[in-house]
């Protein structure tokens, strides 16, 4: 039997911690286990009720690299089979992509900041959205996009196009933006010196200020 209300939560860098789901969790008194993919052992996911996977700078196709997600893709196909919930956040929203044979390419740009996520007919029906207003500003900080597995449902989009949300079956959500996201952990992505770097080197020096005006009205 699963343990009473507890939640796995993988977490693939330091600097993407739990972060607002983390606090969420903890305001509701429910325990989860925090383990980092690629230094500590997966456990066998019927112990939990629920399991949360937090973002990184890994990519899924790069198997060469990062061999340790081929296993990490197995365990969550396992687990979501077996009906465990799942919230994939960024890489986490890739990697439920992925384990069910969707594709997840490279982005011709990063993208970066606070992007328009618009909500599908399916999403603003979806009990994770219902309620809401039909779009929502969300931070973004990916290379990479997926595509949406077979039978899998769209429920937000950008405004340029690209996938943002789906549903898998009627337990996995797979999100590509960051609801985890704090101001702490804001802070640090904009001024850590290589990603604030990487940023404007992307988009210029305007863009990076407009983004860090964009921050502070949080």
């Amino acid at each position: 039997m699963p343990d009473t209300k507890r939640v796995l939560v993988l977490q693939h860098i330091v600097e993407n911690p739990a972060g607002r789901v983390g606090f969420i969790l903890d305001e509701y008194e429910i325990p989860y286990h925090l383990l980092h993919v690629g230094k500590d052992h997966l456990p066998d996911p019927t112990r939990y009720q629920a399991i949360v996977v937090l973002g990184g700078t890994q990519h899924v196709y790069d198997r060469h690299r990062y061999p340790y997600t081929v296993h990490e893709e197995t365990y969550l196909h396992q687990a979501i089979k077996q009906g465990i919930p799942y919230l994939g956040m960024c890489l986490g929203g890739q990697l439920l992509a992925y384990a069910f044979q969707a594709t997840v390419k490279k982005l011709p740009k990063v993208h970066i900041g606070f992007l328009l996520v618009q909500f599908t007919e399916a999403g603003l029906d979806d009990p994770l959205y219902k309620g809401l207003p039909g779009y929502q500003q969300a931070f973004q900080w990916h290379e990479d996009a997926f595509l949406l597995p077979a039978g899998a449902v769209s429920l937000a989009h950008h405004t340029g196009g690209s996938n943002q949300a789906f549903r898998y079956e009627q337990h996995a959500y797979g999100l590509q933006y960051h609801v985890e996201l704090t101001e702490d952990m804001l802070d640090t992505w904009l001024h850590d010196p290589s990603l604030k770097k990487e940023f404007i080197d992307t988009y210029g020096i305007d863009e990076f200020q407009r983004v860090e005006r964009e921050a502070i009205e949080l």
